[in-house]
């Protein structure tokens, strides 16, 4: 899933963010390609075997 300059123009703004030129954007682009590359490999990953951590309490008390 690319991000298009359009798309990313559009999130700039919505955040308020910085204005950017087109030079900068193209700057940009492949390093956003990259980070969204990574995030779908991330969404590839099979966790159902793995226990949450949000399940995991620690004992309250301070001893051993």
């Amino acid at each position: 899933m690319a991000v298009s300059k359009e798309t990313l123009i559009a999130m700039i703004r919505d955040f308020q963010g910085y204005e950017l030129s087109d030079a900068e954007l193209d700057i940009i682009m492949p390093d956003l390609d990259g980070y969204v590359a990574e995030v779908e490999k991330i969404r590839e990953l099979d966790l159902s075997d793995i226990m949450s951590s949000r399940l995991l309490r620690a004992k309250e008390g301070g001893g051993p």
